[in-house]
């Protein structure tokens, strides 16, 4: 009865998914006749290989079983699977792995928007050397993706509902500019280098930062405090028998760092991609 259940389910999904019993069987690294087996019924798959099998098709295992409604599993469910049992470095590479097969697959269900110039073959060649830096250009959305000794950044972008029209807005100019200009300071980045380390405590004080980055005091006030208006920093007045004295705290600004990182791409990283596709990324202006 198992037996029976689960090759039908098998054979259901396969078709679903639409591949080859030769698809599945290089997907899991088993042979062909094993998949076949399982289908006919002449054989069941092992507990191991049902799950591999589950995440395989993105459904749960009761469902594989026959045990339940065919529900997929949940997009947060689909991920969390992905990652179970890997140590830091294979998490790593798997959220690599993850974020290049997000475009191709969000790309295949969209394509009809776009010339047949755009197909998803030319702009996801089969065969990648390394895809450690690749950069995707479209009228709709642009995809970068950097991964080297100095930065691990992936960074996706679509065209969004306002047509990005509050660039031209100059209240929203003004706000945005502030970040450029806190940030085009070399004591900025020396500052924001040794609070983001892990040498800095998540609370401290100008003076503190001063003795370990060489700058004076004054200056560092003026950069926490402009951090402060701009960044995930803040401070509050602690009350000391010698006085009072500001105490900042920062767990660290990943959208900042972000910014530095792709700063430091775009002026210090490598001038070339293992791919890049240079289409347009004309994403201002309405259809």
């Amino acid at each position: 009865m198992y037996e029976c259940k689960i090759a039908e389910k098998l054979v259901e999904l396969r078709n679903s998914k639409g591949v080859t019993q030769e698809d599945v069987a290089q997907s899991l690294s088993i042979s062909n006749k094993t998949v076949s087996k399982w289908e006919n019924g002449a054989s069941a798959p092992d507990l191991p290989m049902v799950v591999e099998l589950a995440k395989y098709y993105g459904v749960t295992t009761d469902t594989l079983l026959g045990l339940s409604e065919n529900k997929k599993q949940s997009t947060a469910e689909e991920i969390r699977s992905l990652f179970e049992g890997l140590d830091r470095r294979e998490s790593v590479l798997k959220a690599f792995e993850t974020i290049r097969a997000l475009v191709p697959s969000m790309y295949g269900t969209i394509s009809k928007y776009y010339d047949d110039a755009y197909d998803k073959e030319n702009v996801f060649p089969t065969g990648m050397s390394h895809g450690y830096r690749s950069a995707i250009s479209l009228h709709e959305f642009f995809e970068f993706t950097a991964s080297s000794e100095d930065v691990n950044v992936a960074v996706m972008m679509l065209r969004n509902k306002a047509n990005f029209a509050w660039m031209s807005d100059p209240n929203k100019q003004k706000e945005i500019v502030k970040i450029f200009k806190f940030l085009s300071n070399e004591d900025t980045l020396a500052v924001l280098y040794y609070v983001h380390s892990t040498n800095c405590s998540e609370s401290f004080t100008a003076d503190y930062v001063a003795r370990n980055t060489g700058l004076k005091e004054e200056r560092i006030t003026e950069i926490l405090d402009e951090f402060c208006s701009v960044g995930a920093c803040h401070w509050v007045t602690a009350h000391l028998s010698e006085g009072e004295i500001r105490v900042y705290e920062c767990h660290g600004d990943g959208i900042i760092l972000s910014l530095i990182c792709l700063a430091f791409e775009i002026m210090c990283g490598r001038q070339s991609y293992d791919y890049c596709f240079n289409g347009r990324c004309k994403m201002i202006g309405g259809k």
